[in-house]
Formats: structure tokens, sequence, C-alpha cells
């Protein structure tokens, strides 16, 4: 007799929601480096920017000139801002990935250890069962011989 697992569909079912939750933790960390770099992209630019207008401003600048570049800090500021807030959230997703990932796991493991031990009862029912067979076996041909 194979060994045959009562569980098996529902231990498949929480390898596909470990797979699922490993897949959404990695989208989720790409998202938060993403959003980072994007960031640290938004800050050398305006870094650039700040060191060229005040280069022009040594030199002399319009206030046509001066009213663009404040609204361009502004814009700078605000973006910067906002994608700071963006990397707050991815950080906080990424956070509810890998408890997700780590319930999922669990769930995988209990399953796991369960198929385990129901392997074990398997294999000792087995070896009872041999066992059996070889005294009965056994009692059979010493009846044969004390005949």
């Amino acid at each position: 007799m194979a060994f045959k697992f009562r569980y098996e569909k529902v231990l498949d079912k929480r390898i596909v929601e470990e797979d699922e939750a490993k897949r959404n933790l990695a989208q989720k960390i790409g998202d938060m480096e993403r959003i980072s770099t994007k960031l640290e992209s938004i800050k050398a630019d305006r870094v650039n920017y700040e060191h060229k207008m005040l280069a022009q401003m040594q030199s002399g600048i319009s206030a046509n000139q001066l009213s663009g570049f404040n609204s361009s800090k502004k814009w700078y500021r605000d973006e910067i801002e906002n994608y700071e807030h963006l990397l707050i959230e991815a950080k906080n997703q990424v956070s509810l990935s890998r408890e997700r990932l780590i319930i999922a796991t669990q769930e995988l493991k209990k399953i796991e250890k369960l198929k385990e031990k129901a392997f074990e009862e398997y294999k000792f029912l087995e070896q009872k069962e041999m066992n059996e067979m070889i005294e009965e076996v056994v009692s059979f041909q010493m009846a044969r011989k004390s005949e």
C-alpha cells in the first residue's frame, strides 16, 4: 500500500499561497527600490539645478529668472515630499507583504509537519504489518515442524 497524505490538496494550496506571498513581496520590494531610486534622482537633479542657478545669480539674473528659480525650487521640494510619502507607503507595503509571507510559511510548515507525522505513522504501521506477517510465517513453519 502506497503512502497517500490525506491533506495533499491543502498542502498544495499552502505551497501556492507561499509562492504568491513571495512574488508579492518581491514586487513590493521592487516598487520600493524604484521609488527610492527616483527620489535620489530628483534630489540629485535639485542639487545640480541649485548649483547652476547659484552660478547664474553670481553673474546676475533678472527678476523673471529669479521667480522661475523659486518656482523650480518649490516644484523640487513638493516632488521630493511626494516621493518621500510614496517611499514610506512602499515600506509599509513591504512590511505587510513580509508579514503575509511569514504567515503563509508558518501555515505551510504546519501542513508539512502533519504530512511528516502521517508518513512516520504509515511507516510504523507498515513495519508492524510486516512483522506480523513474519510472525505468522514463522508460527506456521513451527507448527508444521512440530506435526
